[in-house]
C-alpha cells in the first residue's frame, strides 16, 4: 500500500451517504481492513500517522488558530479532515489552499486501524500489536514545529553584528 492507495481506498470504501455521522461514514472502510492481512492494517495505520504528521507544523497551527480556537487535541483532529476528504483535498491543504478543514474534525478516523483490527482478531484492543515508528500527536514533528527565520533575515543579522558578536 502507498499513500495513493491509502487515499483511493477511503473514497471507494466509505459510506459518503452517512455523511453526518462518522461511525456509519467509516464502517465500510473498517470492515474492508478487516478484511486485509495485518500487514495491511498497519500500513494504512502508518501512512494515515505520516499523513497527519506531516500536517503538524507550527505554520498549520498558526493558520488553524484564525479560525478555531484551537488546542493540541482539535487541531489534530482537523487535521484527519484533510485526510478523509481525499488525496487532492490533501495536497491543497499542504499548500495552504484549503483552509476550512480547520473549523472541522474527523477524529473517528484514528481509530480505524485499531477498530479493523479487532474486528478481525475478535480480541481487546489492548493486545493490538502495532505502534508506528512516528506520531501524529500535536507537536509530535518538530521540524515542523521549529521556529525559523528568513535567510533575509539572517542576512540583516549578519549585516548588523560584528564576527566577534557572532562567536
Amino acid at each position: 500500500m502507498n499513500k495513493h492507495d491509502f487515499f483511493d481506498i477511503i473514497m471507494t470504501k466509505c459510506a459518503w451517504s452517512k455523511q453526518g455521522n462518522d461511525e456509519k461514514v467509516l464502517a465500510p472502510l473498517i470492515k474492508f481492513l478487516s478484511q486485509q492481512e495485518d500487514d495491511e492494517i498497519f500500513m494504512f495505520e502508518d501512512i494515515m500517522t505520516d499523513l497527519l504528521y506531516q500536517l503538524d507544523t507550527l505554520q498549520n497551527f498558526k493558520i488553524a488558530k484564525k479560525y478555531y480556537h484551537h488546542n493540541a487535541d482539535t487541531f489534530l483532529y482537523s487535521r484527519c479532515v484533510a485526510l478523509i476528504n481525499g488525496e487532492k483535498y490533501y495536497i491543497n491543504v499542504k499548500q495552504g489552499k484549503n483552509k476550512d478543514l480547520w473549523t472541522k474534525e474527523f477524529e473517528s478516523l484514528l481509530y480505524v486501524p485499531k477498530r479493523a483490527w479487532k474486528m478481525k482478531h475478535h480480541k481487546s484492543l489492548e493486545y493490538y500489536p502495532h505502534l508506528p515508528a512516528i506520531s501524529y500527536e500535536t507537536g509530535s514533528n518538530k521540524d515542523g514545529w521549529e521556529k525559523r527565520i528568513s535567510l533575509t533575515r539572517l542576512k540583516r543579522i549578519i549585516q548588523n553584528k560584528s564576527i566577534k558578536n557572532f562567536m
